[in-house]
């Protein structure tokens, strides 16, 4: 008997027997109709693989990740870099580290795609900003936030670290936004 595929990451499919949920008919439409896209569903229900098979068809392309798949021959979007950040990896407990651990992945898509001339800071909602102000134009990247709140529901019973993530959270998507 297969096995229901466990991993979070398209890659791993290719070489293994899981059983595997093709719902890159579903990804297709949404990339092609919306700019932005939330994604809410109960715990297990699947939305980091989504968050990783979306990073990988606009990072790497459908070959071969993609073969058998509804998207394998429909796909002819550009590749683009994408900037995964996944919350789960950063302090709950923590303001200063959550900031630090966030600030770091921002600084070395940067670096990994040739941003330069941004004004560092510590600040993630501020690092976010300076590196998209010098990007140039015609750049366009993916980003995909995979545990968007984990540092709120981890907090919800600490009213006072709750409040100094939400505002933090608050700034940086703000940031995003605009």
């Amino acid at each position: 008997m297969k096995l229901i595929a466990q991993s979070e990451n398209i890659e791993d499919f290719l070489d293994s027997n899981y059983i595997y949920v093709d719902k890159t008919e579903y990804i297709y439409n949404l990339t092609k109709n919306y700019k932005r896209v939330f994604f809410s569903r109960p715990r297990r229900f699947g939305k980091s693989l989504t968050l990783n098979t979306i990073g990988t068809l606009f990072e790497k392309g459908v070959e071969p990740y993609f073969k058998g798949t509804w998207i394998y021959d429909k796909w002819d979007q550009d590749k683009y870099p994408v900037l995964h950040l996944s919350f789960l990896e950063y302090s709950t407990t923590d303001l200063e580290a959550f900031k630090k651990s966030l600030c770091q992945p921002l600084r070395d898509f940067a670096r990994l795609n040739g941003i330069t001339g941004y004004t560092d800071d510590n600040e993630p909602n501020n690092l976010i900003r300076n590196i998209f102000t010098v990007m140039p134009d015609e750049m366009q990247i993916v980003l995909l936030i995979d545990e968007y709140d984990c540092q709120l529901t981890a907090n919800i019973n600490n009213p006072p670290l709750y409040d100094e993530f939400r505002n933090c959270l608050r700034d940086f998507y703000a940031a995003l936004k605009g």
